[in-house]
């Protein structure tokens, strides 16, 4: 057998935040909680939705290198915005080898 592809919905479930550092509470996002939907694209009958979690890589020089020019307060940050930071910490390869995984059984990814 082989590993399926499937098409893909994201929907922001919760984020995480830190604040800045001790004397500044500027609250950082640390972690992105996603709930991805996978329909596999030959039959879509088989679908399956969990949520994932990934850590934000970059933050914790914060507190030293100062914010970037580009920072998003939390107040203003886009459920599309924190969409795409998850989605940064991960590939749709890696994302169509686990919902085989799930969906299909481990016997399915043996070739």
């Amino acid at each position: 057998m082989a590993i399926h592809t499937f098409n893909y919905t994201y929907t922001l479930d919760s984020i995480t935040t830190m604040p800045l550092s001790m004397t500044n509470n500027t609250q950082i996002v640390k972690n992105v909680c996603i709930s991805v939907t996978a329909v596999d694209q030959a039959d879509n009958t088989k679908t399956k939705t969990e949520k994932m979690y990934a850590s934000l890589s970059g933050i914790w020089s914060y507190a030293t290198d100062g914010l970037p020019s580009d920072f998003i307060q939390v107040d203003d940050l886009t459920n599309e915005k924190a969409i795409e930071w998850w989605q940064a910490t991960t590939t749709t390869d890696d994302l169509n080898g686990y919902f085989t995984w799930q969906v299909y059984g481990v016997a399915e990814m043996d070739d």
